[in-house]
């Protein structure tokens, strides 16, 4: 079983490829990835974001795809237009659920996207999407609407389905509340996941939680459970998260 992740290097080990990857391992999936930045950060902020470039991260795309046999694929940072373009085009006839967690802040609030590739990715890799796993302030993004409940939840949901993501999971995280509540549409129905919010604010939890349910994908679990079985993960994951520098705390999984 394995899984490739197309994203960040974040040298402090918190997001990016280094948690994709470390997740794959605890659940038992083989990882390989691609990176397309370097972030400088630590567990306080990003610093700046270096692009790798977008021909640089096709040719890491091709060595691997003409070699494995690619079972999932994650994407997170992908910087900007021009890697959300080779991205799609390479991905466009693969045979394996893609996870789009649609990265485009980090939690200290620099830009990880660029306008051009919120475009391209609305116009084109959304459509190529098995699930795509927005928070809140991500989805408003890519729905256009403000979401201040569930049922703006549902509602926004509804409109990213319609930009052609196969499945929409919103992570409820960001809403006013004791009680974190994801909510994921298929096209027909909502599934609700909910649990009691830690208290603690580590980074990389979208990293981790999107690469928990691809590796429970691939290791044959239907969405549903996949998603169930992720967030118990990410849950216990936020709970054993330490404070190791001046900052944010990392999480320990």
């Amino acid at each position: 079983m394995l899984a490739l992740t197309i994203a960040g290097f974040d040298n402090s080990g918190g997001a990016g490829v280094l948690a994709d990857i470390k997740t794959f391992h605890r659940l038992g999936v083989y990882g390989v990835a691609v990176v397309t930045a370097l972030a400088i950060q630590n567990s306080q902020r990003v610093y700046e974001v270096f692009p790798v470039s977008a021909n640089k991260v096709e040719k890491q795309l091709k060595v691997l795809l003409e070699d494995f046999e690619i079972k999932g694929v994650k994407t997170g940072m992908l910087t900007n237009g021009e890697i959300v373009e080779v991205v799609y085009r390479n991905l466009k006839n693969l045979d394996a659920p893609l996870v789009i967690d649609p990265v485009l802040k980090s939690k200290s609030g620099k830009d990880l996207l660029d306008a051009e590739g919120v475009s391209k990715l609305k116009e084109k890799l959304i459509k190529l999407a098995y699930l795509i796993t927005p928070n809140v302030p991500e989805a408003e993004a890519l729905c256009g609407e403000r979401i201040e409940n569930l049922e703006d939840v549902k509602r926004c949901a509804k409109l990213i389905h319609l930009l052609g993501a196969k499945n929409v999971l919103i992570k409820g995280g960001h809403l006013r509340g004791e009680r974190a509540t994801d909510v994921l549409f298929d096209g027909k129905e909502f599934f609700f996941f909910e649990s009691k919010k830690v208290g603690r604010s580590p980074r990389g939890t979208g990293c981790v939680f999107s690469s928990a349910i691809l590796s429970y994908l691939i290791k044959g679990e239907s969405l549903v459970d996949a998603v169930k079985k992720a967030k118990d993960f990410i849950t216990e994951a936020i709970k054993n998260s330490q404070k190791l520098g001046k900052g944010y705390p990392l999480m320990i999984f």
